[in-house]
């Protein structure tokens, strides 16, 4: 049975030509789709809370400390950045994407530069760097926004030397326009330090077929030789002049090479041939996987699906009518093939010499982001090789688009639920504790976030608890009780705590500990000495943990001498409705400044509600209010309820009732 196209519609998309201006529009809404839906929804994650938090609250010195033994011309363009765009996410989220589209739309120019007529080639690059799969932290807009900075410095330059052979004329200036940015990239940060070698390969291919082998590497070198002397002034001062270089990361592999040379050789092959697969295979394996039912009702699944095929068919038609551009006699090159392998062997070097492991997922996809320019010249080349017949390169381009952006629309939303997950911590934080004493150091088991550690949470804890304080003296700290049981965190009474914060000092006691738990949709809970070491609920660490902590540090909002503080609510956003969480957090307060009546009361409203405590725990303030007011037998009622719901709290229960019978 063969299909009919309406003469007129056939008409029309025969009439349909390729322009330059569709690639960076077509870059533009592909980068939209994939970072740019939920931009309103994501806030701050990881390193990105100490060095906003730095920037607001310690100023311009403060950053140049953060950065000065690790990269100190990258912590300029901060200093510049930070001023500029303020303390309101969803800017930096802008930002960040702002970068990526960039870099994108330099990767298509420099293909189409050095490739003449390979528009295809060239839109298949643009969205390979754009989407590739094997770096899923675009969300963390502002830290890599700066990376893509950086990125796009030196892709920048490139085009800029490759601009300088299609216009003699001007050589001088394209030249000389291509040696700030490249100096930018090499002393700014090592991630994409080694690109510059493939700076004279590009160059090599742009004057194929022109003229001679000779005369070929003679212009090479002759375009060349001003980047080089930049790449070896840098070079000289990373190696012999900047005190810092390995101040974070060890050259590890030299150590192993003269230790145990085969062996170390062996290694290291096995390591490159691995990690090029996690870059190039098992990235892509990701794109298959079905959206999380947790994080997709049915209607944001429907919408995504049918945003997915709208994609898919816009970049069809896109890819076939740059596809169309090239002409039937387009000679095929091969030269991209050597480039790739080349981009790709140099970016991994900085990793396989100090040991960094290359994975997919967060944190260590972010070594991946130096394979971006080879790994999307290498899928282009080889898309442009596929036979155009049919649609067959273009409907496969739409399928890879497609995949690439249905998993990095998954992961926004997994960072919106993290950046949700973390307002909601703060915001019940603060109302179970209006103020704070200085010198508190917060400790909590671990919470279900996946894009921060405690030392993110460092920065917003002080954000919220000393607003005014811009000081090196930090006042609160944050721990996770797992990760610093044996290093800073002594639970021992009357031991003294310090701890290094980048650019601030805290200094604490073990008499100032807040223990909590945070599990939602649980409420946040400040443990209790009495009944929480005996809760088999809470993990044994955080149940050893509980007889050290000492609420009394919580300041509630009668107290004249602290100024109570809430969450601002640009970065934090809206506190939340007054739900049952609310209640509880405010009964809990009232219950340890001994205000049993109000506590109570607070319960009536609660439970009025018709919400329910997803925590069998969070009855107990509500028992021993009621009992404590004279209302033993809806104290008993609701211990009872609890018993009920599991066995495992009658052993915290009898702790409760032998506090209130004393």
């Amino acid at each position: 049975m063969t299909i009919k196209v309406p003469p007129r519609i056939k008409k029309s998309i025969d009439s349909l030509h390729f322009s330059p201006w569709m690639a960076p529009l077509g870059l533009l809404v592909v980068c939209l789709a994939a970072y740019g839906l939920l931009f309103p929804f994501l806030g701050w994650y990881w390193d990105e809370w100490p060095i906003t938090w730095i920037a607001y609250k310690l100023g311009p010195d403060g950053l140049a400390h953060y950065f000065e033994t690790n990269r100190p011309y990258w912590g300029l363009i901060y200093r510049f950045t930070t001023t500029i765009l303020g303390a309101v996410p969803w800017y930096w989220q802008l930002f960040g994407l702002f970068w990526r589209w960039l870099g994108a739309v330099l990767v298509w120019e420099i293909v189409r530069t050095t490739w003449k007529r390979c528009e295809f080639m060239a839109l298949a690059a643009g969205l390979s760097f754009a989407l590739w799969p094997s770096f899923t932290q675009q969300s963390i807009a502002m830290m890599y926004g700066h990376f893509f900075i950086v990125f796009d410095c030196f892709l920048a330059s490139l085009w800029f030397n490759l601009k300088a052979l299609d216009n003699p004329r001007k050589a001088v200036w394209w030249l000389q326009a291509a040696l700030p940015p490249a100096a930018l990239n090499l002393m700014a940060m090592e991630y994409f330090f080694l690109l510059e070698l493939l700076r004279p390969l590009f160059l090599f291919a742009a004057v194929e077929g022109e003229i001679s082998v000779k005369n070929r590497l003679k212009k090479t070198a002759l375009y060349w030789l001003p980047n080089l002397l930049v790449f070896g002034a840098v070079g000289y001062w990373r190696a012999f002049l900047f005190p810092h270089q390995t101040h974070n990361y060890q050259p590890v592999l030299m150590a192993e090479i003269k230790s145990t040379p085969l062996q170390a050789l062996l290694n290291l092959l096995s390591t490159v041939v691995k990690d090029l697969w996690t870059v190039l295979g098992a990235a892509w394996g990701q794109v298959w996987r079905l959206p999380d039912s947790s994080l997709f009702s049915l209607r944001t699944s429907l919408v995504y699906w049918a945003g997915l095929v709208l994609l898919a068919v816009l970049v069809g038609l896109l890819a076939g009518l740059a596809g169309r551009k090239a002409g039937r006699s387009e000679k095929k090159r091969w030269s991209f093939l050597w480039i790739a392998l080349a981009g790709l062997l140099v970016a991994g070097i900085p990793f396989w010499v100090t040991g960094l492991p290359i994975g997919l997922g967060f944190p260590n996809d972010r070594f991946t982001l130096p394979f971006l320019l080879g790994a999307a010249i290498l899928l282009a080349g080889l898309l442009d090789r596929l036979p155009g017949k049919f649609g067959l390169r273009a409907g496969l381009t739409a399928l890879l688009v497609a995949a690439a952006v249905g998993l990095q629309v998954q992961t926004g939303l997994a960072y919106r639920k993290d950046w949700n997950t973390q307002r909601n911590l703060f915001w019940q934080l603060n109302w179970r504790a209006p103020a704070l004493q200085p010198g508190t150091a917060v400790v909590s088991s671990n919470l279900p976030l996946r894009y921060f550690s405690d030392n993110s949470l460092v920065a917003p804890l002080n954000w919220i608890y000393a607003p005014d304080n811009h000081t090196t003296s930090m006042d609160y700290m944050f721990y996770y009780a797992s990760v610093r049981k044996d290093r800073a965190l002594k639970l021992e009474p009357g031991q003294d705590i310090y701890q290094g914060f980048l650019a601030a000092d805290f200094k604490g006691s073990s008499d100032r500990l807040v223990m909590i738990d945070f599990q939602p949709p649980a409420c946040l809970r400040v443990l209790d000495k009495d009944f929480d070491p005996v809760n088999p609920l809470l993990p044994p660490l955080m149940r050893e943990a509980a007889k050290s902590s000492n609420p009394g540090v919580i300041v509630p909002e009668t107290n004249s001498a602290f100024q109570p503080h809430q969450p601002d609510a640009v970065v934090f956003g809206q506190e939340p409705a007054h739900g049952w969480c609310y209640y509880f957090e405010k009964a809990s307060l009232l219950a340890q400044q001994g205000a049993w009546q109000a506590a109570a009361d607070l319960g009536d409203e609660a439970f009025a509600l018709g919400d329910y405590p997803n925590d069998p725990i969070e009855r107990f303030v509500f028992i021993e209010a009621y009992a404590r007011s004279g209302k033993m037998d809806r104290a008993r009622e609701l211990s009872e309820e609890t018993l009920k719901i599991t066995p495992l709290v009658k052993a915290p229960l009898d702790k409760l009732w032998e506090r209130i019978g004393k």
